[in-house]
Order: structure tokens, then C-alpha cells, then sequence
């Protein structure tokens, strides 16, 4: 049915008189060419718990095997006369949202085959800078992160993604009750700060409207690994600031550690904060050992300090 639909719409915006409705064609051309060949599923990541629906299991839905991607599926189960349920397994070898082969075997005969979307779940290390650009869009509306997190503040900034909306929520549990914590922004980037426990959290990025792209995601819990530095200081203050800038990476090893050795002064605290280009983390420096942290920690979480996005930053003392 498809290749007779997208043939009959070429061939009309080829030759076929234009009217007022003449960008009508083209809309339909593009929501063919856009819409997935792949059943997508609400979650799909390893662990997760999905269901496929599909007239050709009605009465075979007992007694079967599942393969995703050569990968036989485990927690398979009837929960309708054609609905089966099942726990996506892990494939190896897949880092990025992919359809894969979907089989659906009974008695060791095929009765349904079709390609689904998986969407893997990628381990991210915090506080690093990340050079990898994931896409999304309103087809394939999500991906999905883990990361090992400390008893702590940790802030969240995607970037990157400035004709599409995100939100991110996290979650606990591979199959537990996702939380949104970042859904502020409309384009470009997208942040917040959560406080969080220590062990294995996982990280949905949700596609909420706009057009599809590709986006950076980062996070920290303490200061960032840098992949730029600038220092700013000023003679006879009590304290200097330098910025490390996480950004893509790699990593500089000129940071604001190497930049201010010459001052010999004591870092006092350091300010994590997001923006359009990601997290910065500013720090804090006192001249002869002396330090103020009360100031450090108000410039850092309230306006006016000198900071950016002081609702959404992190303050961590030494």
C-alpha cells in the first residue's frame, strides 16, 4: 500500500495542476516519508516491559518465543487474544536508536515478524564533556541514559536542540514511575537540578515539540572536567574567579587549576551552572588563604552574583 501511495504523490507533484490547496501534496508526501516503518514503542529500552498488539498473533499468543535482534526476549506473556507482552532484552552492539528484527516464534514456526525500534540504554559519565550529538524527533521521541550518581545535588543540560523542545525525567528503577524535574524551556537547550541518592539512576530525554535534531546532554554533580578555562582576576580582591566550560570536549589540560597556580591561592568554592552551551563551573579563589563562603555560595544561587541561571546551579564548598 505504501509504494503505491508514495508513487501516486510523486507523480502528482510532477505533473498535476496546482491549486489553492497546492502545498497540500507536499504536506502528505512528508508525513509518508516521515512516518516510522517500525513499531515504536512507549519505552524500549533494555529491561523495559512492552507490548505488540497485531491481528496475526489472535490465537497464537501462548506458548511463543521472542527475538528482538537475534536476541531472545524474556518475561513473554498473553495479555489479549492478539496483545503479548514482553521484557526487551539487551543488544549488544547498538548504541544509538535502531529498528531491529522482531520475531515471533510458536512451536518453531514463524508467526509474525516486523522490526521495532530499540532504544538502548547508553551509560554517561558525569561531570565530563561529551562530544556525541543523539538525535530525536516526534517519530522516535525518546532516549535514554544511565549514570552511577552520589548522594548529592546533580544539574542537567541538554543543548543543542534549537528547533526542538525537551524535557528530561529520571528514574530509579528499570521499570519504576518517571519523574520530570527539567521541562522549562521552550528551544535550545533545556536544564534543571535535582537532588539525588547514590547508585544507578537512568535518564529519560523526551522530544515534546519542534522539529527533529540532534542534542547534547551533560551532567554534574561537582565541578566539570573542562575542555576550555578563563581566568578573571582582580588585583587587591579578596578572592579570583575562574571558568571552566565543560563543552564538547576534549578535555584541555590548561584549566583553571594550571591558570591560577601561579597566584597560589586557595579554592573556596565552586559554582555549577547550566546554559545554551552547556555547564560551567565557577570557581571560586581567595587570595592569602582567605575565604568567604557565604558570599561564594549567594553569588553562585541568587541573581546579581555574577553567576547564570542561579535557580538551576549547584554550590559546592571545599
Amino acid at each position: 500500500m505504501k509504494p503505491i501511495l508514495l508513487l501516486t504523490l510523486l507523480l502528482c507533484l510532477l505533473g498535476c495542476k496546482k491549486k489553492d490547496s497546492s502545498d497540500t501534496e507536499t504536506t502528505l508526501l512528508a508525513l509518508f516519508l516521515l512516518s516510522p516503518s517500525d513499531v515504536v514503542f512507549e519505552l524500549g529500552y533494555p529491561g523495559s516491559q512492552n507490548q505488540l498488539q497485531n491481528t496475526a498473533l489472535a490465537g497464537k499468543t501462548s506458548g511463543i518465543t521472542i527475538k528482538v535482534g537475534g536476541v531472545t526476549a524474556t518475561g513473554v506473556s498473553s495479555v489479549g487474544s492478539d496483545t503479548i507482552q514482553f521484557t526487551m532484552p539487551t543488544i549488544p552492539g547498538i548504541t544509538e536508536n535502531a529498528a531491529v528484527d522482531f520475531v515471533v516464534e510458536k512451536d518453531g514456526a514463524v508467526v509474525h515478524s516486523t522490526k521495532v525500534r530499540y532504544r538502548p540504554l547508553v551509560s554517561w559519565t558525569i561531570n565530563q564533556p561529551h562530544s556525541t550529538f543523539r538525535s530525536i524527533d516526534g517519530r522516535d521521541n525518546k532516549s535514554f541514559f544511565q549514570i552511577t550518581a552520589t548522594t548529592a545535588m546533580h544539574v542537567f543540560n541538554t543543548f543543542g536542540h534549537g528547533s526542538s523542545d525537551l524535557d528530561i525525567h529520571y528514574f530509579t528503577s528499570l521499570n519504576g514511575a518517571m519523574i520530570p524535574f527539567a521541562e522549562k524551556r521552550q528551544t535550545g537547550s533545556e536544564f534543571n537540578r535535582v537532588s539525588l541518592n547514590a547508585g544507578t539512576v537512568y535518564v529519560m530525554v523526551k522530544h515534546i515539540s519542534g522539529f527533529g535534531g540532534t542534542y547534547n546532554l551533560q551532567v554534574a554533580n561537582s565541578g566539570v572536567v573542562a575542555s576550555s578555562s578563563a581566568k578573571l582576576t582582580y588585583s587587591g580582591w579578596t578572592f579570583n574567579l575562574c571558568y571552566d566550560t565543560m563543552g564538547t570536549g576534549p578535555a584541555t589540560a590548561d584549566t583553571c587549576a594550571v591558570q591560577m597556580a601561579v597566584y597560589s591561592p586557595t579554592r573556596t568554592g565552586r559554582c555549577t551552572y547550566p546554559g545554551d552551551n552547556g555547564l560551567t563551573t565557577r570557581n571560586y579563589y581567595a587570595e592569602g588563604g582567605f575565604a568567604n563562603q557565604t558570599t561564594n555560595q549567594t553569588g553562585c544561587l541568587n541573581p546579581g552574583g555574577g553567576s547564570s541561571n542561579e535557580a538551576e546551579a549547584i554550590f559546592i564548598t571545599e
